[in-house]
């Protein structure tokens, strides 16, 4: 297994270092075409914070083991541009991406609040941003699939980071109302099963997000989604391991597509072994602890056309948990 006797820790202090190096990319207006309209204009147009997610959480997440400033400077330097420059985001694509991407960058500020060199003016700016220009378009998703998953972890990260606990307390409720109507009893998501060849995927891109809005709700309130099971009998668990049995050697069983997408070779860069890292640590299965162990230390799902980070619901899991 390549790089196997590397930690987790270590792979991280090597891209932070990398990423000392980078500038920012923001811009006025950050347009999201659609994807399935546009695909070569929503990839270009989504780099611009592909690249500045990952260079504010690699070095937010290495301040936070190490306490070196010159992480915390990167961070601060990465997310106070966008908060200076970015004024409107539009386009399709706009409130997904920016939801996805953007509580990366959320979960970078909350792991430097304390910084010394970030000034309490600064943090109001970049609140300023985030509530202002970035929540209304979170908040306003119509759609109740994947999208909405990913609004409710993105506003919990927020309101974690503003320390708003009214409104944290309201997205708690959303996400419990979410998991009730948008998972079946059987554990399945039906908003994600007419997806056909891409309904694997999309049931992970779904879970990603509820799973690390739990894990945001257990650390803030100590409340347990995780082990929850809602009015009408639905259960993050039992959605999560009803997925990992086709994800574990069974995809031909797949009831909603003959031949669904799934990555060929797993790796420590690939979906969904970041989610069941975390999951292994949440419930500790034996079997999600199998399933993942030939391929640690897990990085987080890498965007195949971009080289960056998908999304950040699980990206180094394993110092998530340590964090």
């Amino acid at each position: 297994m390549l790089m196997s006797y590397r930690t987790a820790l270590e792979l991280l202090l090597t891209e932070a270092d990398e990423s000392l190096l980078l500038d920012a990319h923001a811009v006025s207006s950050w347009e999201i075409p659609g994807f399935y309209m546009d695909a070569e204009g929503h990839w270009a147009a989504k780099l611009l914070m592909e690249k500045d997610a990952k260079t504010a959480y690699t070095t937010a997440l290495a301040y936070h083991f190490t306490g070196t400033a010159a992480y915390a400077n990167k961070v601060k330097d990465i997310i106070m541009v966008w908060a200076e420059v970015n004024k409107q985001i539009a386009g399709p694509d706009g409130p997904l991406v920016s939801a996805y991407l953007g509580v990366g960058l959320i979960l970078a500020a909350d792991w430097i609040k304390d910084f010394e060199g970030w000034s309490s003016s600064e943090r109001n700016l970049f609140t300023d941003w985030l509530t202002q220009v970035c929540l209304p378009k979170w908040d306003q998703i119509p759609l109740r699939n994947n999208w909405w998953s990913w609004s409710i972890y993105a506003q919990l990260a927020l309101y974690r980071f503003t320390e708003d606990k009214l409104h944290f307390a309201e997205e708690v409720s959303a996400l419990k109302e979410h998991l009730d109507h948008s998972l079946s009893i059987e554990g399945f998501i039906p908003e994600e099963a007419s997806r056909g060849k891409h309904s694997m995927w999309y049931h992970y891109f779904a879970l990603a997000p509820v799973t690390a809005a739990a894990k945001l709700v257990l650390d803030t309130t100590s409340e347990d989604l995780f082990r929850w099971i809602s009015p009408g009998g639905k259960s993050l668990q039992h959605a999560v391991g009803q997925f990992f049995h086709y994800a574990d050697g069974h995809i031909k069983e797949w009831p909603y597509d003959e031949d669904p997408i799934f990555p060929e070779q797993p790796s420590a860069s690939t979906w969904p072994l970041d989610l069941y890292e975390a999951m292994s640590i949440v419930y500790q299965n034996p079997d999600f602890e199998r399933f993942v162990a030939p391929y640690r230390p897990i990085k987080g799902n890498t965007n195949l056309n971009s080289g960056f980070y998908h999304s950040y619901a699980w990206v180094y899991p394993e110092l998530q948990f340590k964090a």
